[in-house]
């Protein structure tokens, strides 16, 4: 049909209503007390069953196409699917009848249609919102994943869609529910982070397939979820959608479906009302059975359907009134709704709701898909979004430090909207295909170099002294990842500005990629810094396309780096190899390289840990931290990858989605270990080489509490046909007996048990896939003597402990078949002609004294981690002392440090003159015998560069904060509102608390 169609029925539409008397509230600022679209919900019936009817198009912000070409309908040979038509169409349908409703998620696509808006379009749909046709849920910029997303991304990503949602249409359009349909598995981070941003509901659609058919029989499809950390009872309502979210079999009335249509016309000879409202009813009688209220909700949508909403309306419409002419003899009742409606009427059931307080992890629909490997699938794109959502804090704090006065600038919001694209559930999970990948990388770079270009245009305007009127230009580089930058291997001099975002004074590890044989680092005081030239390690030289003539790196610690602040270092080539100098010295390190098949054991040490490799085979087999040893050993292994054609179950492959491996073993990639040793006043290194495309740097710190696994992988070969997974194992004696603990988007810690489930008896038909669950930071085993080990990552990983003692981790994945959930790639990702190479770290960390514990380490450490330091670059031809006079040297944003478990989630420019304050307690109750008590934290006269005016407390989202419906006749306490002195915060163990700051600049 002619586009033109639907332009001049809203035309038409919009002229009628333009004739009525009410009037359309400004939606700029507060709003006068109205009623909105909640309170406009559908009367039920009472004694019948209530058919809610959910019209919804689930949208994915990229996928098989990329988020361009969904919106505008481009590349349709792929999926014919345009989001554009999607709301140009509803609207002129929503506009022709009040009782019709509709529901958008995600705002990355609503934003964009909203903004080629007319007028006159804005004002109708505004009208559509405080009526409640149109019924915003979730509100995200996307519906993000829940097993790889990092908790500081899901808030952001969550934050600035609701921002656009609260600014454009004020408080009618609030979100009281969420639609988590699409994700593969949900956590429980994920539904605290709901509760805290004042959401009422949550309703999923994938649930593990033996949970489904269990909660079906017993009536317990919907639920509280109790799920806050322990000590806290964070709740939040939830729902099992009954068919994921598709509408009933037979009853797709979208126009690329087959389904038929309701021919009413009873002289028609297609004529078939009795039969499909008689199929309906019986479909609503089976639903209903799994339910327990007289209420249940009937998605009607699916994948980017409605392009052509008239087919949907107009059926739906025959649907409901041909089912309600029937309601006394049938019981049923439909009527169009929404979650929120449908989550009112349950709330006046006046039931007790069953409890749920574990996670919906792992995720398997049948009984050989366990959809457990997207947690490590595109291993270099999880990376790369980590390293980004470090990035964007970082620009956030410079902003709101040094351009508080201007509010968010455009290469922040440009990187924003990148990293809250990336949190997807089909882009972070590593599940779109190859080309929208590369779109969603292509996001990323352009955001973070603006973002770097904004950080260089603060130091440009803050650097130079006030006598000073020569420029000084920093640049970033963009490949340390693999040890290149062109600046620090060509350059003679050359100074290195240090970002610490922590909210902490910190001493961190600086290493820079030379050439050169010998160097001076020099501090603020023009002291030599003692440092160290370390080989590279055997992997990194040959990476595909590094282009870097780079062959070690320098070493040196930055001490009391000042938080939220920067330090300059000045550094410059020397003639002398080996130099002395009041700070000790600077070190090439010494080399050992271990020959013959019978060598002594070689060992590496620090103040508290000494790691042992064994002489034969190369690998680590015994560490020993503050005196006490533990057998322990680390090898890498591969599982080979199914094929099959995913014809029936037993023939399903392993995919970007599922991970299912030919056998219940891993092949170890190597026996035996070539090695090399070096050692040095900073840091000693053991470099491995497991095979041509596996190396490993095994490094320690001087005084670092943690052992570093700097690994290398790929090419993964794949000429034998066979797909492989590569995982990461350590081996230890503690007996775990069969528990492990794994974290949750990077924050609670979830208690784990091999072939388990705390909510239903569990067959175990793939004991390898069935076991693994999500990593964002760590996991860890302990014992009855209370020995605990762990690991933390850089990045989302796959993780298990399939035998006590073992923590194993998935690194990367190659794999030559499609495991057919939709994609239609095989998971071999390839880069500059050859299989891709991944470089990632790990980081092993224990406590072996009886009642010892690891949390303070792995919680600062995995900190660090994701916050990173933000490293600068200026070539020189001036003295040391010539730079001096002319630029400064240090900056701290921070007067003090905060609390050691206190963290800075969030500081940036909210709107002009304002600044945007997260404040975050770190441990759980009871994790730490001191950390994990509460905590106060002053902001008076805490920052450097504006005083506080005033603050107001917000909801973790960004707004204002509500009530809560009450369940189980328990009202939610508003923990996230309690009463603060001005400018004292208090902090409960593992609360985040949310400040609006208005700010004026210090004199």
């Amino acid at each position: 049909m002619n586009p033109g169609y639907f332009v001049l029925q809203a035309v038409i539409l919009i002229s009628q209503l333009a004739t009525g008397d009410r009037k359309v509230p400004t939606v700029q600022g507060k709003r006068t007390k109205s009623i909105c679209g909640y309170d406009k919900c559908p009367v039920e019936k009472p004694g019948v069953i209530n058919v809610h009817i959910v019209p919804h198009s689930h949208d994915d912000v990229g996928w098989l196409k990329t988020v361009d070409q969904y919106y505008y309908g481009s590349n349709n040979s792929i999926q014919a699917a345009a989001v554009q038509y999607i709301y140009d169409t509803v609207i002129v349908e929503l506009l022709k009848d009040s009782r019709r409703r509709f529901v958008a998620v995600e705002v990355a696509f609503f934003w964009r249609w909203w903004k080629e808006q007319t007028k006159a379009i804005k004002t109708a749909v505004k009208r559509l919102v405080d009526n409640g046709q149109l019924e915003f849920v979730g509100a995200g910029w996307c519906m993000n994943d829940e097993a790889t997303a990092y908790y500081t991304d899901i808030i952001d990503q969550m934050t600035i869609g609701l921002k656009f949602i609260n600014d454009t249409f004020g408080e009618c359009a609030r979100p009281k529910t969420v639609w988590q349909i699409d994700p593969f598995g949900h956590s429980k981070e994920q539904a605290a982070l709901f509760a805290l941003m004042d959401f009422d509901g949550l309703f999923l659609g994938r649930i593990d397939y033996q949970d489904k058919t269990n909660r079906k029989y017993s009536k317990t499809m919907e639920m509280i979820w109790e799920a806050g950390h322990p000590g806290d009872r964070t709740s939040l309502f939830t729902g099992i959608l009954y068919n994921n979210y598709s509408p009933p079999p037979g009853f797709c009335f979208d126009s690329y479906c087959s389904d038929q249509p309701i021919v009413d016309d009873p002289h028609s000879p297609e004529y078939n009302v009795k039969t499909r409202v008689a199929d309906f009813i019986k479909y609503v009688n089976e639903a209903a059975s799994a339910y327990a209220t007289n209420n249940i909700l009937i998605t009607m949508g699916n994948d980017f359907n409605y392009q052509f909403a008239i087919s949907w309306y107009k059926n739906l419409d025959k649907l409901i009134r041909y089912v309600n002419k029937g309601t006394s003899r049938s019981g049923v009742y439909a009527f169009y709704s929404t979650p929120g409606c449908y989550l009112n009427s349950l709330s006046k059931a006046n039931k007790e709701w069953p409890i749920k307080e574990d996670d919906f992890f792992p995720y398997a629909s049948d009984p050989h898909a366990y959809w457990t490997g997207y947690f490590t699938s595109r291993p270099s794109f999880k990376g790369n979004i980590r390293s980004t959502s470090g990035l964007l804090q970082a620009c956030k704090q410079m902003s709101a430090i040094f351009s508080h006065k201007s509010g968010p600038s455009n290469p922040l919001v440009l990187l924003e909207r990148a990293e809250a694209v990336a949190q997807h559930h089909d882009a972070v999970t590593g599940t779109a295909k190859q080309h929208v990948t590369d779109d969603y990388v292509r996001r990323l770079h352009e955001g973070a170099s603006s973002c770097y270009h904004s950080i260089a245009k603060i130091y440009s305007r803050i650097l130079p002294q006030e006598d000073s009127t020569q420029p000084v230009h920093f640049r970033h580089c963009h490949y340390l990842n693999v040890s290149q930058c062109q600046i620090t291997e060509h350059e003679g001099r050359f100074v290195v500005n240090i970002y610490n975002q922590l909210s902490m004074e910190e001493s961190l590890y600086i290493r820079l990629p030379i050439r050169g044989k010998s160097y001076v680092v020099l501090n603020q005081e023009g002291e030599e810094v003692l440092s160290q030239i370390v080989p590279l390690g055997p992997g990194v030289r040959f990476i595909p396309g590094r282009n870097s003539t780079a062959t070690s790196d320098l070493v040196f610690l930055a001490e009391r780096l000042p938080a939220l602040g920067f330090r300059s270092y000045y550094i410059m080539e020397s003639k002398t190899v080996l130099r002395k100098n009041k700070a000790g010295a600077q070190k090439s390190s010494s080399k050992f390289t271990r020959v013959g098949k019978y060598s002594e054991d070689v060992s590496i040490n620090n103040e508290r840990i000494s790691a042992k490799f064994d002489g034969e085979t190369g690998k680590l087999h015994e560490i020993v931290i503050d005196g006490v040893a533990v057998t322990l050993s680390h090898s890498f292994l591969y599982y080979k990858g199914m094929s099959g054609n995913n014809s029936r179950f037993k023939f399903r492959a392993s995919g970007a989605y599922i991970f299912r491996p030919n056998g219940t073993d891993a092949d170890q990639i190597s026996e035996v270990v070539k090695l090399n040793v070096y050692t040095g006043p900073l840091v000693s290194e053991v470099h491995q080489v497991f095979s041509p495309w596996l190396t490993q740097v095994v490094r320690l710190y001087k005084g670092a509490p943690y052992l570093e696994f700097d690994w290398i992988c790929g090419p993964i070969p794949i000429r034998d046909g066979v797909g492989k997974e590569v995982v990461s194992r350590f081996t230890t004696d503690l007996h775990s007996k069969s528990i492990f603990f794994t974290d949750s988007n990077g924050r609670q810690i979830v208690k784990r048990k091999r072939d388990f489930r705390p909510t239903w008896k569990l067959n175990v038909t793939e004991p390898t896939s069935g076991n693994y669950y999500p990593l964002n930071s760590f996991m860890y085993i302990g014992d009855s003597f209370g020995r605990r080990i762990g690991v933390v990552v850089d990045r989302a990983e796959g993780g298990t402990s399939l035998r006590d003692g073992e923590l194993e981790l998935m690194i990367h994945r190659r794999l030559l078949f499609d495991d057919a959930f939709g994609v239609g790639e095989a998971l071999n990702e390839t880069e500059f002609g050859e299989g891709l190479v991944v470089r990632g770290t790990n980081y092993l960390i224990g406590n072996f004294s009886s009642g010892g514990t690891i949390s303070q380490h792995y919680r600062q450490l995995a900190l660090k981690v994701s916050k990173k330091p933000v490293l600068s670059f200026a070539k020189t031809s001036l003295s040391f002392s010539q730079w001096k006079t002319k630029y400064k040297f240090e900056f701290a944003g921070l007067k003090r440090s905060l609390p050691a478990n206190v963290n800075l989630l969030t500081f940036e420019p909210w709107e002009t003159g304002k600044i945007l304050l997260r404040l975050e307690h770190i441990y759980q109750e009871g994790e730490h015998p001191s950390l994990s008590k509460e905590v106060t934290v002053s902001l008076e006269d805490l920052f450097t560069t504006f005083s506080i005016v005033s603050m107001r407390e917000l909801n973790l989202a960004g707004g204002e904060i509500h009530d809560r419906m009450a369940w189980n006749g328990m009202k939610h306490e508003k923990t996230h509102l309690r009463k603060h002195d001005y400018l004292e915060v208090n902090l409960k163990p593992m609360e985040i608390r949310t400040f609006l700051l208005t700010v004026e600049e210090k004199i």
